[in-house]
């Protein structure tokens, strides 16, 4: 055999061996990512199971979910915790909210959202249209029912933008029963465009709606959000969720009736096709997904939201929503001095290919030199 061809024959099986190992680590690696799969992630959700919540449900109905290896549990409601206390305790991953989650950051709360679901707050004041109150002004000295510390944030940032406060009426609160401008005595009460009117509309009963949105204040509406010591430790399990929840309301977008008919089969709704079906039209104005691609959000609408919440007196003028945006745990932190290291790295790996080169070149020389000299001595023999 020709002897440069032995020399490279006694190089090649260390360069095989050494691929074979890495090709182990990485096959290994993979393994131990995929060892919790099985592991059940709950969602839990702000309110009850409704066309608002579609697009999880969806994901579950597909299998979307389950082709990311997650198998997920979706809760209803916890009527003795907000979503954000269910997440902060670890009794549920991943948790549904609106814009509070903001005033949580502020707050020192370890709360990250993964995405944007609705990009308009569905929330509202309505009234009576016998009552002739159309407008944030006309509640002056009047009864207003809504839940305070928790949807009232938009409510009275938009009375804040009017040059009132929330001792210009009285609050009633929320007994989150659909009837009540006609079965109890307030003027106002607080509800979700996509949901509460239906009941005045079937009843033929004429309602004002007095949006935050048509005053200058549009906060986020339903927000995907985790706890951020879970997501530092499963990075790519939060963003299997993602995918695969964006995947579910992109067909519970397009398949708004086949969502519904699921949802009257599969869950408890207690309302009938035709409200589902005006909660599923009404949710796409929100969400706007022709317009916006689902899930995204703007950082610096949230930086808007914080300061308002800072205005309004519920937060620390000193707060800091840093970390509030998922997008942030997956940029790589280069450390001042790793560029110095890195090219040190880069140019002692050139020297040594470079004096590897030159020494296999000068061995490959050498061995021909010495066969030649042997044919030739072998050829005058």
């Amino acid at each position: 055999m020709h002897k440069s061809c032995l020399f490279f024959e006694q190089i090649f099986p260390g360069l095989r061996m050494a691929f074979s190992l890495l090709i182990m680590l990485i096959c290994s690696a993979c393994n131990a990512s995929s060892t919790s799969a099985d592991e059940t992630i709950v969602l839990q959700l702000k309110w009850k199971h409704q066309f608002q919540f579609a697009g999880f449900y969806a994901a579950i109905k597909e299998g979307y979910f389950a082709e990311e290896g997650l198998n997920v549990t979706i809760r209803e409601v916890d009527k003795q915790r907000s979503a954000t206390q269910v997440v902060l305790s670890g009794d549920a991953q991943f948790g549904i909210t609106d814009s509070s989650v903001v005033l949580a950051r502020l707050e020192g709360q370890p709360l990250v959202v993964v995405a944007a679901i609705f990009q308009h707050s569905p929330m509202v004041l309505l009234t009576l249209g016998s009552s002739g109150i159309s407008s944030p002004l006309a509640l002056k000295n009047k009864r207003v029912m809504y839940q305070r510390n928790t949807d009232d944030a938009v409510l009275l940032a938009m009375f804040t933008q009017l040059g009132l406060t929330e001792y210009d009426h009285t609050h009633v609160a929320h007994d989150f029963r659909d009837d009540v401008l006609v079965n109890t005595n307030v003027d106002a009460m607080s509800a979700y465009i996509t949901n509460q009117p239906y009941m005045y509309k079937e009843k033929n009963i004429p309602i004002n709606v007095i949006s935050p949105i048509d005053f200058g204040i549009d906060f986020y509406g339903d927000l995907l959000f985790v706890e951020e010591g879970f997501l530092r430790e499963n990075k790519e399990k939060v963003l299997a969720f993602r995918r695969a929840s964006l995947k579910g309301w992109k067909y519970a977008v397009d398949h708004q009736e086949v969502m519904v008919e699921w949802m009257l089969a599969n869950l408890n709704t207690g309302k009938s096709r035709a409200h589902l079906l005006y909660e599923a039209r009404n949710s796409m104005r929100l969400i706007q997904p022709e317009v916006i691609e689902l899930g995204s959000f703007n950082a610096n609408k949230f930086i808007g939201i914080s300061e308002i919440y800072k205005q309004l007196g519920f937060a620390p003028l000193t707060g800091d929503i840093a970390g509030i945006d998922y997008q942030e745990y997956y940029v790589k932190k280069l450390n001042p001095n790793a560029w110095f290291f890195n090219a040190v790295l880069v140019v002692t790996a050139f020297f040594i290919c470079l004096v590897f080169y030159r020494w296999i070149k000068r061995e490959i020389l050498m061995r021909q030199l010495a066969l030649r000299k042997t044919h030739f001595l072998l050829k005058h023999y």
